[in-house]
């Protein structure tokens, strides 16, 4: 062990110094902020801001009802109307649509509206639809608005249409609003805001996915190098190719945890009022479980199919291979937070190569039973014991291999080998 162990430290030294791993403790969090903190915090910048909407009213009794809503149910955080409503009617007060339109559009080109609304002139008899007319038309929060007031509106004109007065109305056509209360295994009831366990699910899985890469290209280049120098030679000769591989996995998980370290001291620095009174510590030693193993396992991963490696362009290729591996997990993230109960979920939550991202974007949504947390535990350790089993057969005959990169039928051949 003490060989393991002088490799470990070498490995964990070399990497740590070198320059490439200075510069991603700091770039790596600004990609994770940028590319998953950073849509949530611009949107909610851009939902605070006052918008100017135009109203194109041919029914002629719309218009009123809805500026009276929309200004008293939408305010900004500093009680500033979310939205002017204008109505829109050209210098000329034509009737004529297709003019109407001409001189909206030309509003919304010179950025004096957002966006204008069509209201047909049988509105709420005929037809229950409306037209909304922008250059962005993505803005779904902003229609679903628009839509559910216009909504209120006919409940109300029909209501008094059959005799109901006007003070019942308004106790009829009351929006009706919502909060979510998560319940725990245990019973106990807590608020959940599902965007920022959402977004903080997919940090985790995002993290590790950097993590590996990272972790992996760094291995992997090691590999490279020492072969094309003949290092390994001398190496192996002063230990066996198991101790090599055992210490080559250490330092690298060793390295990983040191930016996993550094990473987490910033992330509490920056928001440690959030994070001492909204995370739960029990979702995230569990999480951090799951971040572990699954780092442990790759890196395994990394080391079978890496330590064939003779060139630079080899290994990003097996890099890339096992990055789609870690980009799966990624494109069902939104489903899983969404359904995580779902039966293909659950199974998929019991192949080792997803586990880890399928568990941590599980357990904040809704705590998994028992089994299958120990359960997927316990197959994701026996895949690590496994898998670092194949990749010491791999190992130690890859590592004094040189020139072509070995077919699947060569790397079985390898790992039947005694």
């Amino acid at each position: 062990m003490k060989k393991v162990f002088s490799i470990a430290w070498w490995e964990y030294i070399t990497k740590v110094r070198t320059k490439t791993f200075l510069i991603s403790l700091v770039l790596m969090p600004i990609f994770i902020f940028v590319f998953s903190i950073l849509p949530t915090v611009l949107m909610e910048k851009f939902k605070a801001t006052q918008k100017v909407i135009g109203v194109v009213d041919l029914s002629g009794w719309i218009f009123d009802d809805f500026n009276k809503k929309i200004s008293e149910e939408f305010k900004l955080p500093n009680g500033r109307q979310n939205y002017i409503i204008v109505k829109i009617t050209t210098p000329t007060s034509s009737d004529d649509i297709n003019e109407i339109k001409k001189y909206a559009n030309q509003l919304v080109i010179t950025g004096k509206i957002e966006g204008y609304i069509i209201i047909p002139k049988n509105f709420g008899e005929d037809t229950l639809s409306f037209q909304y007319i922008a250059q962005n038309v993505g803005n779904l929060n902003d229609l679903e608005r628009f839509r559910s007031v216009l909504h209120e509106i006919l409940i109300g004109a029909n209501l008094e249409k059959y005799g109901v007065g006007k003070d019942k109305v308004k106790q009829i056509i009351k929006t009706v609003k919502y909060t979510t209360i998560k319940i725990s295994k245990r019973g106990e009831e807590e608020k959940t805001d599902f965007i920022g366990i959402f977004f903080s699910s997919y940090i985790f899985i995002f993290a590790l996915m950097i993590l590996v890469l990272t972790g992996g290209q760094m291995l992997i280049r090691s590999v490279v190098e020492e072969k094309s120098n003949r290092v390994v030679e001398l190496l192996l000769s002063s230990c066996t190719a198991n101790q090599l591989m055992a210490g080559k996995i250490i330092g690298l998980g060793m390295v990983g945890l040191t930016q996993m370290l550094v990473w987490a001291l910033i992330g509490f620095y920056f928001i440690s009022g959030y994070a001492l009174t909204s995370i739960n510590l029990e979702v995230l030693g569990i999480s951090l479980i799951y971040f572990v193993l699954g780092y442990l396992f790759y890196s395994a991963i990394f080391v079978a199919i890496g330590a064939p490696v003779n060139s630079e362009y080899e290994a990003q290729q097996v890099a890339g291979y096992v990055g789609i591996l870690m980009f799966l997990p990624i494109a069902f993230a939104f489903l899983i937070m969404q359904n995580p109960d779902l039966p293909f979920i659950k199974i998929l939550s019991f192949i080792p190569i997803f586990t880890p991202s399928f568990m941590v974007a599980r357990i904040p949504i809704k705590m998994p039973a028992l089994w299958e947390i120990l359960g997927t535990i316990f197959v994701l350790a026996l895949s690590i014991l496994v898998m670092i089993w194949v990749a010491g057969r791999i190992f130690r005959i890859a590592i004094l291999s040189y020139g072509k990169f070995p077919s699947f039928k060569e790397l079985i051949s390898w790992i039947q080998t005694k």
